[in-house]
């Protein structure tokens, strides 16, 4: 090819010489040439002559015109683009926002942009525009009180939601037959037939009707193309808000923005939290430091109703069956071995009787929590534990099913009766002893008069106090004894006349009400209908199972004979993890091969020793023995009032660690006092030790929170002195005596036990003592007015405690959102509000009396105060201070760009877990869960309660689409308090939900009907 181009140019060479001659051709070329050089020369010359003359010397202008700015420009250097890279004031998250801002550019922008230009004006606009957002968006952060959202709306989202999905569970158990407000979207013709309504339509049908049928958010929980469209639109309107008029009227940078945040950031988020087994993953996590019981593992397995997970447990518990056969070859470990593969059997057992049942459609309902026929269990082959009428009038849980049981059978003003006399009883005694302390007065103060001192001190003169006694007598027996009694206590009528004779002449006493009082609890105890059939009666079952005295009975007939009890964790010597449930056994001293001898099972978790605990029904040994390590720290401090006495009080974390590796920990509460009193010890039995530094005795500003806050550094101080290896070395019996002041309980004179364990003592064995004990200066009035006795008595005592009573008690109230119920408060109720909010949809509260209801209200308040104080609120400020401070923020995220990029890389594509790894991560998960319950929860709700709760809470995790609403609900609040002082994000929000079918179907409904 190029000799054939060379050719032909040779041939047109020739042509034209031989045409037009040699000396033409080159005279044309040259002329050619010159023309060309002279005009461009002519272009530099008739330049503007000082422009010329500037440039010469080297005095060019910025803007040079012509090919003189072409010369400049190729000579320039390119140019440097910079940027600000503050961005939020604080340098620590600053770095890390500029990691991820580089990563988010390289990883999304560049890939399609290289390819178009290799100019870096646009990837370097995208970064500007976003950290301005992040800029503004850090601004507003800081000036809004986030308070108020974390303790009302926040609360009310969450708790709205796990009403919607209990409301929706209990309508699938009825069958699901009507859905409420534009419904129809579970009910879908196929063939003919109708689709029956799924959890999900039935959920959404209920937060239309919650809604006030003007928003759902099914449209985008349940479409993703809906989804993307909500998020693009309201990216658009954030980045109206957060971003300059000039930035945001360059539409292409703020699409670009948009479409990065939606599809690279905000989809995938939604898409990863809202995974039922990646919340599964972060449960294990959160609860790692919980320690496991054997019986919460096997509790776990009897309830589950899922067969998937039974068997993958099961599975994995053959494996491990299987690696322990291989080592039985004899030696010293035959035995051990044994004994590991005779307690998995027994595991093994319990997982192959549970899948049975399941396959027999047994112990399982709609609403996917195990059920349990407790009416079978009444029958003459099971033998039940007999409560003592005391034990039951005592324990809140038992007296609130027993009160049920009453008032079935017509036969609660016994009940009735009996308790307001008891708090009668105790009103009366607290209020005799402030008379006799008033009578030890000193003499000067005597010489006031009773009248001007009682004026003086706003309380009550001594005659006052007994005709305020008298007259609350006169109302209890007018209420139950007199004849215009409606109805009447069937009571030997020479007991009700000498009580009247009493209460009409007597001086006042506590033992007015004895005789009376014996003759109801005998008639209690001894009437068929009353204690013996509550025994025979369903509800005492279930309030065996609350009180965790119906094990036995519940397991199957076709499980080993071993017991629940027989099995606990191992020691913590040896470690395991929960997520994959791998068994490992350990047999105790003494036990044998067969089952039936004590196991030792250790579900592999990182365990640690359970808090010890103090129960009137349960116990908890341990078996750690051997040398030990004290060690304690002060971790709080606050001020507790009792019986008009405040005072402060220190709360202790204790830890006795064993040379074998195990440890415990438990929490005690000390005064100062106690302190003292231990320091006084000291001294005496070692005089070098009395010259330790100790905080000394004040007389006034006691409760002062900088004298409290110095006291508790110096008393730490003092007991870290005190708990030194050298100092315990060198002083024999010091350690003992350390031992008996950091010991759970009392201590000493049990001023020591600290007034919350007494708190709560006096509040989960005896309540009735507990909450008319408050209220001795107000009786009357705080006791009994209407037929319902105690119930209005102690509606009184809430309110004269500052709780107001709950208006959530109408049927309407099931269908609006949980916050609508609620009265405002002031910021002392916070905790308050958050805890019983929660507890009520979490534990189903408003199915329970209102004796339990308003006893876990009392209770609340009771555990807060004593705790806390008047320092309430600064917790809640100081916690989520912490959880936003730099360090933290830094550290989520952090966390997010390691998950996203580690090692500065795009994080490959997950590979799914399979579907046994994902079931044995909810097996996990909901062991950790039911791990966390308290124990002093269960004696407060009940056990069966407390852990249907739970599982209903784990149940709602368990729905993809549930969740993402969860997410969405809790994002529209975060921008609406993050806006509310700019743009009324409500209505937004109520626009973009206006699409959703139920929304539309409900309107054209409403249309027609008014047409």
């Amino acid at each position: 090819m190029n000799i054939t181009l060379w050719g032909w140019m040779g041939l047109t060479l020739v042509l034209f010489i031989t045409t037009f001659g040699f000396i033409f051709c080159l005279t044309a070329t040259l002329i050619v040439i010159f023309i060309l050089i002279g005009g461009l020369a002519l272009l530099f010359v008739r330049q503007d002559k000082t422009v010329t003359d500037k440039y010469r010397d080297g005095r060019a202008p910025v803007d040079i015109p012509g090919l003189y700015k072409i010369v400049s420009a190729m000579k320039e250097p390119p140019r440097e683009l910079k940027a600000d890279r503050r961005l939020t004031g604080s340098q620590i998250i600053d770095d890390q926002l500029q990691e991820i801002l580089t990563y988010l550019i390289r990883d999304y922008v560049y890939p399609w942009y290289d390819p178009l230009s290799a100019d870096e004006e646009a990837p370097h606009q995208i970064r500007i525009l976003a950290q301005r957002i992040i800029v503004s968006f850090a601004s507003r952060m800081k000036e809004i009180d986030w308070i108020p959202y974390l303790t009302t709306r926040l609360v009310d989202d969450a708790a709205s939601h796990l009403r919607l999905f209990r409301q929706a569970r209990a309508k699938m158990k009825g069958g699901g037959s009507s859905s409420t407000g534009g419904g129809g979207h579970g009910r879908m013709p196929s063939g003919g037939g109708i689709t029956p309504p799924t959890l999900e339509s039935v959920f959404f049908d209920l937060e239309l009707t919650m809604e006030e049928n003007n928003v759902c958010r099914d449209h985008i929980c349940l479409d993703s193309e809906n989804e993307k469209s909500f998020l693009r639109e309201l990216t658009q309107v954030i980045l109206y808000l957060l971003t300059t008029e000039e930035d945001f009227h360059c539409g292409a940078l703020c699409c670009l923005v948009r479409e990065i945040c939606v599809n690279q950031v905000l989809v995938p988020i939604m898409d990863l939290v809202s995974d039922p087994d990646y919340i599964n993953q972060i449960i294990i996590w959160l609860c790692k430091d919980i320690p496991v019981t054997s019986e919460v593992f096997l509790t776990t397995l009897r309830v589950t109703d899922n067969m998937e997970e039974l068997s993958a447990t099961r599975e994995l518990l053959v494996k491990e069956m299987s690696t322990l056969r291989s080592r039985d070859s004899g030696g010293d470990d035959d035995t051990w071995v044994k004994q590991q593969l005779s307690s998995l059997a027994y595991v093994q057992r319990i997982i192959e009787s549970r899948l049975a049942r399941l396959e027999e459609g047994a112990d399982t309902d709609s609403a996917d929590l195990p059920t349990t026929d407790y009416s079978k269990l009444l029958s003459a082959g099971h033998k039940l534990f007999m409560l003592p009428l005391d034990v039951i009038l005592k324990n809140n849980v038992a007296l609130s099913y027993f009160i049920d049981y009453m008032s079935s059978v017509g036969a609660q003003a016994y009940l009735f009766f009996y308790l307001n006399v008891e708090g009668w009883r105790v009103s009366v005694e607290q209020q005799m002893s402030d008379l006799a302390l008033q009578k030890l007065r000193s003499p000067s103060e005597q010489d006031v008069g009773v009248d001007v001192l009682a004026a003086l001190e706003h309380t009550s003169t001594p005659q006052q106090v007994l005709d305020r006694i008298r007259e609350a007598a006169y109302s209890i027996f007018e209420q139950y004894l007199s004849e215009k009694a409606s109805p009447r206590l069937r009571i030997e009528e020479s007991l009700v006349k000498r009580l009247l004779l009493r209460i009409r002449t007597e001086t006042p006493v506590e033992t007015w009400f004895d005789e009376v009082q014996a003759a109801v609890y005998e008639k209690l105890q001894t009437e068929e209908k009353f204690l013996n059939g509550f025994r025979n009666n369903v509800a005492y079952v279930k309030l065996l199972a609350e009180l965790e005295l119906l094990k036995e009975p519940l397991k199957s007939d076709d499980e080993d004979t071993g017991s629940v009890d027989e099995l606990s964790l191992g020691s913590t010597s040896e470690t395991a993890s929960l997520s994959s449930l791998t068994l490992t056994l350990d047999h105790r001293e003494g036990s044998g091969d067969s089952v039936e001898g004590s196991n030792h099972l250790q579900a592999v978790v990182n365990v640690t020793p359970a808090s010890p605990t103090h129960s009137a029904l349960t116990t908890q040994n341990t078996d750690c023995k051997g040398p030990y390590m004290l060690s304690a720290e002060i971790i709080e401090t606050g001020v507790v009032n009792e019986k008009g006495k405040t005072f402060g009080i220190y709360a202790m974390s204790v830890t006795k660690k064993y040379d074998s590796g195990s440890k415990e920990t438990w929490h005690i509460y000390r005064r100062y006092s106690d302190f003292y009193e231990l320091h006084q010890k000291v001294r005496d039995k070692y005089a070098d030790l009395g010259k330790l530094q100790f905080p000394g005795k004040k007389t006034f500003h006691n409760m002062d929170r900088r004298v409290l806050e110095r006291r508790m550094k110096m008393l730490n101080d003092y007991l870290q002195t005190l708990l030194h290896s050298s100092v315990l070395a060198s002083h024999p019996s010091l350690r003992a005596l350390l031992l008996t002041f950091l010991e759970p309980g009392d201590y000493d004179k049990g001023v020591s036990g600290g007034q919350i364990v007494k708190t709560l003592d006096n509040l989960l064995v005896n309540p009735l003592k507990a909450v008319v004990g408050q209220t001795v200066r107000t009786l009357p009035d705080n006791l009994l007015s209407t037929v319902d006795g105690v119930m209005d008595g102690l509606s009184k005592v809430l309110q004269y405690s500052g709780v107001k009573p709950s208006r959530d008690d109408s049927i309407d109230a099931e269908s609006c959102k949980v916050g609508a119920s609620l009265d405002i408060e002031t910021d002392d109720n916070i905790p308050l509000r958050i805890m019983l909010l929660m507890m009520t949809e979490v534990f189903e509260l408003k199915s329970r009396n209102q004796w339990l209801r308003r006893r876990i209200v009392t209770l609340l308040r009771q555990i807060v105060r004593t705790m806390f104080g008047d320092i309430v609120n600064r917790r809640i400020v100081d916690y989520v201070f912490a959880l936003t401070s730099p360090h933290q923020v830094a550290d989520y995220l952090r966390s997010f760009k390691h998950s996203y990029w580690p090692h500065g890389l795009k994080a490959e594509p997950k590979l799914p877990r399979d579907e046994m790894t994902r079931a044995r991560t909810r097996v996990a998960a909901k062991i950790a869960l039911l791990s966390s319950l308290s124990d002093e929860l269960k004696h407060i709700l009940g056990s069966e309660t407390s852990r249907r709760g739970l599982l209903s809470v784990f149940q709602l995790f368990q729905h993809r689409v549930l969740n993402r609403r969860l997410l969405y609900v809790l994002l529209e609040g975060v921008l609406t308090t993050l806006f509310s002082h700019d743009h009324p994000l409500e209505a937004i929000f109520t626009r973009l939900h206006s699409r959703s079918p139920r929304v539309v179907k409900n309107n054209l409904a409403r249309a027609g009907a008014r047409r």
